[in-house]
């Protein structure tokens, strides 16, 4: 099954050219820094500041004047081959991914996925009205969010123009606002988007630095997706957001993205949050998902195959100092940040994975259209690719022979693509958390 065959055509805000756009920039550009033997990838690296504003693409450059020989070699040549994968070669980087273009594909999907779920690239409601001037991608990898923002803002504002120019009141003209957008990542990987027209530009850092490399109050909107597996779980707990919010302006929106990386199954019949929104109840029903709240039913997952990955993701999770369920940490962390916003919100839900579960096949729900289809399979093609990525750390976790993993991988996507293996529910839980500060 080509996750290329899963694209959701019903998904708004992210056009087919911007995902291919994104695809082919980031594959030119890597073919270009690439060494003659395909075996390293290396970047460029001065010692000017990261601070630096016109980094827009491969050649942004990072501070490297203090730092010790081997920390600066990882800088020089971050990467490493393994299997065929590209994977960061510093042992103290807990990241347990690659950094490839079949990863990028793979984030690519899920960053879509995300979006057609929560319906707009963000939820916290105050930015529909709200216009956002300058936007902090933290953790931005390709760049593809901040690209469909970007798409998104203008959609909405060529909209509202439209229908204001429709209006006879001359007093409903709305100012247009171009927001900038910021990314930052620890490699270069995005593409130039200014090149799109996006008024963009990159900053290489490190996020396991205890400060990010911009001064205070200087975004009006901070966003943060799938940065969970970035710093240590510790590092998460003790101070997740402090540094976005000091960078954040105060009325300022800091929106985060997450989704656990173990599974459950979702049990029959779960009931709508008693205070989810008729806007969001209806998006649910349009997707064939489910939000979740603190009484909505999960078992331990059915399906041998991700028991196997839950078990041994975890222990290697553990080993890195890495949290397996960012969804259960973040509510905690803007908790422990109350005082620093006016207002915040969030939204849980759970995606189930492939086709139509047992229990919704027996109850009253329709049966799924396309688009919900290709929703939860796309969601599936997500966590198969990420399981292929992780190879290495879960191998190690397992004790399994190379022959050993191969019959398992085959046998395992042999039952979760072609043999209906998760109709028990099973489901991957994603999550935003917003708030406004003070």
């Amino acid at each position: 099954m080509s996750s290329s065959s899963t694209y959701m055509a019903g998904a708004p805000y992210v056009h087919p050219s911007l995902f291919a756009a994104h695809l082919e920039s980031f594959a030119n550009e890597r073919h270009a820094a690439s060494t003659a033997n395909n075996t390293k990838i290396t970047y460029p690296v001065s010692s000017s500041s990261q601070n630096s504003s016109n980094n827009n693409g491969p050649g942004a450059t990072a501070s490297n004047s203090s730092l010790p020989s081997a920390a600066l070699d990882y800088i020089v040549n971050p990467f490493t081959r393994i299997n065929d994968r590209t994977y960061f070669r510093d042992p103290d980087n807990p990241y347990p991914l690659p950094c490839d273009l079949a990863e990028i594909h793979r984030q690519s999907l899920r960053t879509m996925t995300l979006i057609r779920v929560f319906g707009t690239p963000f939820c916290a409601p105050q930015l529909e009205n709200q216009p956002s001037k300058k936007v902090l991608e933290i953790a931005c990898g390709s760049g593809l969010w901040s690209h469909a923002c970007h798409d998104y803002f203008l959609e909405r504002d060529g909209s509202e123009s439209s229908q204001n120019k429709n209006n006879d009141n001359s007093n409903n003209n709305i100012e247009r606002v171009t927001a900038s957008f910021t990314g930052l990542d620890i490699v270069p990987i995005a593409p130039n988007l200014r090149r799109k027209g996006v008024d963009w530009n990159f900053v290489r850092h490190d996020m396991r630095k205890s400060s990010l490399p911009f001064p205070s109050e200087h975004f009006d909107f901070v966003f943060i997706k799938d940065a969970g597996l970035c710093q240590s779980a510790t590092a998460q707990q003790v101070d997740l957001l402090g540094e976005p919010l000091r960078v954040l302006k105060r009325g300022g929106i800091l929106e985060v993205w997450d989704s656990d990386h173990v599974f459950r199954a979702l049990l029959p019949n779960p009931t709508p949050p008693p205070k989810l929104s008729e806007k969001d109840r209806n998006h649910a029903d349009n997707t064939a998902t489910y939000t979740v709240s603190p009484a909505t039913p999960f078992a331990a997952a059915q399906n041998k195959y991700l028991l196997d990955y839950n078990s041994w993701v975890e222990k290697a999770f553990e080993k890195r100092k890495l949290t397996p369920m960012p969804c259960a940490t973040i509510g905690l962390s803007f908790t422990a940040e109350a005082d620093a916003f006016q207002s915040v919100g969030s939204r849980r839900i759970a995606i189930p994975l492939g086709g139509e579960v047992r229990w919704e096949q027996t109850g009253k729900r329709n049966k799924l259209n396309a688009d919900q289809l290709a929703l939860r399979q796309t969601a599936l093609i997500t966590i198969i690719q990420m399981i292929e990525g992780m190879e290495p750390i879960l191998r190690e976790a397992s004790g399994k022979s190379r022959d050993e993993w191969d019959r398992w991988w085959a046998a395992m996507t042999t039952d979760l693509l072609h043999k209906n293996g998760l109709a028990n529910g099973e489901c991957l839980e994603v999550g935003a958390w917003w708030g406004q500060k003070r």
